[in-house]
């Protein structure tokens, strides 16, 4: 197993392109010329917080399924002077990261600092599985049944208690949602299959979706596909502490450092120009969180179905699951929250690819497209970009804010 995910890793870092070289090992003033420091410690989110002076809150809920999932909460921020409850809003992270990959970049272009300048009240969510959210009421993550799910289990069983937990702590009766890439998969599995809980989102902002996968660059290696779809059931990565090592010496040695940020092949192909290269060593010590082998497989069965639907699992276990030989696609024209589905994109994304975005569109009842002008914007950008700020998220916190203004009028 760790033979294969070697070989796997590797092929990750051996596939990119030309990473801009950085500094590494010295940390300096602001005031000075930059220079790339790599943290040895992980720095966990509540000090990726509180470092900025924001308050921070834990929560931990426990789902149906078991799963113990931790989430922060930004209740408020010196910025805002309005009191009162604050609107709701909960964000949602992809595969391979955890809630850090929204708050690495820190206030001024991070979106859940933005959103609680803003005046509202912000709860990061951590998937099953993730470095947050690595307990069960029964079972224990070093045993290979914790880890037998994939997006469809996150978005069906998950997600609709993450969702009530938030709402009746803040005794509000809907929330605005925000997801990036596998994110929006677990919000698409949510609102087709339990259709019910369209009238507790205010609004749904999807940031790179990963529905339909047909033509993504990413999920389409050749010597990623077979390898990836040959791996038991169980964690992907190796250990943590055996990950990080290797991770922290590829980053120092001189031969290697440029390699060091392409742990993320699966999120970006290649560095775009807009990549914020500062950003990426505290991601690289600090990544990839915990990922079941069943995902990968999963949206590699996307791409090639061209279809948006559960787990794969051969015709006799589909019939016992499903009722049919085939899994059945998730009915996505039950999608219709309280106002339209906001779908931003780029012609540029290697792994969500804008040609796949007019299918999903195409099935939901109520949409609206925003495509990134921004020439090479890729996967990772969503995330990190150096413009992230005016790019994604003030439009982002505009549609949020429009909606609420027009539930004042």
């Amino acid at each position: 197993m760790q033979r294969i995910t070697f070989v796997i890793l590797f092929f990750w870092l051996s596939r990119a392109q030309e990473t801009t070289e950085v500094a590494m090992g010295t940390e300096v003033d602001d005031s000075s010329e930059k220079t790339i420091y790599i943290r040895s410690k992980r720095i966990p989110a509540i000090k990726l917080i509180t470092r900025h002076n924001y308050p921070v809150e834990t929560h931990n809920v426990t789902t149906s399924a078991g799963y113990i999932l931790t989430h922060f909460r930004i209740p408020s921020s010196t910025q805002c002077t309005k009191g009162g409850p604050k609107p709701v809003v909960f964000i949602q992270h992809g595969i391979l990261l955890a809630s850090d990959g929204f708050l690495v970049t820190g206030p001024k272009t991070g979106l859940p600092f933005m959103l609680a300048d803003a005046c509202f009240d912000v709860w990061l969510g951590n998937c099953r599985g993730t470095r947050y959210s690595r307990r069960h009421t029964t079972l224990k993550a070093c045993q290979r049944k914790f880890w037998y799910f994939s997006f469809h289990e996150m978005g069906l069983q998950d997600l609709p208690d993450q969702i009530d937990y938030v709402l009746s702590t803040t005794k509000q009766k809907a929330l605005h949602f925000v997801c990036y890439s596998q994110g929006c998969s677990t919000l698409m599995v949510l609102l087709s299959m339990r259709p019910e809980y369209n009238e507790k989102l205010k609004t749904a902002n999807l940031l790179a979706p990963a529905v339909f996968m047909e033509h993504s660059m990413s999920w389409g290696v050749k010597l990623v596909r077979p390898l990836f779809m040959r791996l038991p059931e169980g964690e992907l990565l190796p250990p943590r502490s055996l990950l990080n090592s290797a991770m922290k010496l590829m980053c120092k040695l001189k031969a290697t450092k440029k390699l060091c940020a392409s742990v993320y092949l699966l999120l970006s192909g290649h560095e775009s120009v807009h990549t914020n290269a500062s950003v990426i060593p505290n991601l690289v010590v600090t990544h990839p969180s915990g990922v079941s082998t069943r995902q990968p497989k999963h949206y590699i069965q996307l791409k090639k179905s061209g279809k948006f639907r559960p787990y794969d699992f051969g015709p006799v276990r589909n019939w016992k699951t499903y009722g049919q030989f085939s899994p059945p696609d998730y009915p996505l024209e039950m999608v219709n929250p309280m106002s339209p589905v906001h779908v931003f994109f780029s012609d540029w994304d290697n792994t969500v690819s804008s040609k796949d975005i007019p299918k999903l569109v195409s099935k939901l009842p109520r949409s609206v497209e925003h495509r990134i002008m921004e020439s090479t914007w890729d996967h990772l950008d969503f995330l990190i970009g150096k413009t992230v700020d005016k790019v994604i998220n003030q439009p982002v916190i505009s549609i949020i804010n429009e909606f609420e203004n027009s539930q004042k009028n």
